[in-house]
């Protein structure tokens, strides 16, 4: 589209966070960018914070290790262009310099945020999104709470002042135990302290995970008929309404895309943005899926591309399609054909069921599974009979984790044929996870049946890249192969998972 650049340069965000420690994989038009690899772990620095002034053993532990995959995924798929940031916790601790340090030993280069910077470059990436906004942007962390104005003559331009306060959800909980009045002046105080007393009568734009989930539930009660919280709207009243519930603990019929872990700090989450509703007294709230990360990218970008329309940007990119390769699908297939145990029949099936799989990762989680339904039994295939259009789906549903099968695809193929299918998905869901499907990746780990158990095999390279979540889905497939999962090292050691 005329006006709109195009790249496919690999850009990454390393995310050192109170709560999580995420990689962000982009490509695509750089005025919106495509997420082509997000992954993330819970390692918690910022929960013994308030007791101890320190980072535990165990989360450094947890995040250093997760630090080291996502260093050696970055070197798989040969990204270059690579920024790491620590907010709060790394900020806080008074071990942070000592973590940072270990971090600076898998080759990353992290930058440590000041709580101004934190707040501003969350900003940039809801302007990024929202380029005339106007208003106050409210970032919910781990460890703490951002707050930045955004303006300007024509709007779109984050304004100075920003502050941090210490209203982390890992810190929420402990604050409300005291009851809802103290909670509520603990809150107005920290506001009175800082002599924050922008954004009346103006747009609140909320930005977190565990706000995010306060917005699908939301979404859910209202019965909204988008499902993808980003840009979703309440007004000042209704959202004080919903959030009050909420942080009651009344949270009936949850979404199920909101996590367990997202679920427990829902309550909490609600509580905050009811008081900084009283407080701030906004004309309505916008949800923002786009935050710190993309205000990084944003920052990066010369001003010729930062003028771009990021509606327009984004729908060129989608137009175009980051394509996934036959090559691509076929280094997938050989990797998972030792426990496909393929018929003859299913080869041609399985090649095209994991092209698929691999396609419908470059689009939301969200939107997933009815792709996959829309792909698989809407779309006109020339040549597949009714059995693989129902295996193709289950393949692609399987890689997203879900194995239950539609009712509507029992009247298209056998309990067999679906099961096998299933099995497709979740080998192709371990292939990628680990690997990235990088080929170098792929060509450094190996999957084999023997003695009734389910091997993986990993050489020098590909041992720093397992992880918890690897471990998890190699147990899945095991299990549902009726194995028991073992991973072999490089010098021939086996161990059960």
């Amino acid at each position: 589209m005329i006006g709109i650049s195009h790249s496919t340069e690999k850009r990454a965000i390393i995310d050192i966070g109170s709560n999580t420690v995420r990689l962000v994989v982009y490509n695509g038009p750089p005025r919106a960018p495509v997420v082509i690899l997000n992954e993330k772990v819970n390692a918690r620095l910022g929960r013994d914070l308030g007791k101890t002034g320190a980072i535990s053993e165990k989360s450094m532990r947890t995040a250093l290790s997760a630090l080291a995959r996502f260093a050696g995924v970055l070197q798989l798929l040969k990204v270059h262009n690579v920024e790491c940031v620590a907010t709060a916790a790394a900020r806080d601790a008074s071990n942070g310099p000592e973590f940072l340090e270990a971090v600076r030993g898998f080759g990353l280069s992290p930058r440590l945020l000041s709580g101004e910077e934190e707040a501003r470059t969350s900003a940039t990436g809801v302007i990024s999104a929202f380029p005339h906004a106007r208003g106050v942007a409210a970032d919910l962390g781990g460890g703490s709470l951002e707050l930045v104005e955004i303006g300007g003559p024509e709007g779109g331009e984050v304004l100075d002042g920003g502050i941090t306060l210490p209203f982390g959800t890992l810190r929420l909980p402990d604050m409300r135990t005291a009851g809802a009045q103290k909670f509520a002046t603990t809150v107005r105080l920290g506001l009175k302290e800082q002599a924050w007393d922008k954004g009346r009568g103006q747009p609140l734009y909320i930005v977190g995970g565990s706000w995010r989930a306060v917005a699908l539930q939301a979404m859910r009660v209202l019965d909204w008929p988008v499902d993808d919280p980003h840009g979703f709207e309440l007004p000042g009243s209704e959202a004080l309404r919903i959030a009050r519930i909420f942080a009651k603990g009344k949270i009936d019929n949850p979404d199920p895309r909101i996590s367990n872990a997202r679920l427990a700090t829902l309550p909490d989450a609600a509580a905050l943005m009811a008081q900084l509703i009283s407080n701030l007294h906004p004309s309505h709230l916008v949800f923002s899926s786009w935050g710190l990360r993309e205000g990084l990218l944003h920052s990066q970008l010369p001003e010729k591309i930062r003028q771009e329309s990021p509606m327009l940007a984004s729908v060129a990119g989608f137009a175009m399609g980051a394509r996934v390769s036959s090559d691509d699908a076929m280094r997938v297939v050989r990797w998972t054909t030792p426990v496909c145990l393929d018929e003859s029949q299913d080869g041609e099936v399985r090649q095209a069921a994991t092209l698929l799989a691999l396609a419908t990762m470059r689009t939301e989680p969200n939107l997933r599974t009815e792709e996959a339904l829309t792909w698989a039994l809407r779309k006109r295939w020339i040549g597949l009979d009714m059995h693989g259009r129902a295996m193709m789906a289950m393949t692609v549903f399987a890689n997203s984790g879900l194995t239950q099968v539609p009712p509507e695809f029992n009247r298209l193929a056998s309990k067999a044929d679906l099961d096998r299918a299933i099995g497709w998905g979740l080998a192709v869901r371990l292939c990628r996870r680990l690997t990235a499907t990088a080929e170098s990746g792929i060509a450094a780990t190996a999957l084999a049946i023997r003695e009734g158990n389910l091997v993986l095999s990993l050489d020098a390279l590909a041992e720093p890249l397992f992880g918890s979540g690897n471990a998890k889905d190699l147990k899945a497939l095991a299990d549902w192969l009726k194995l028991e999962a073992v991973v072999e090292t490089p010098e021939g050691a086996l161990a059960a998972v």
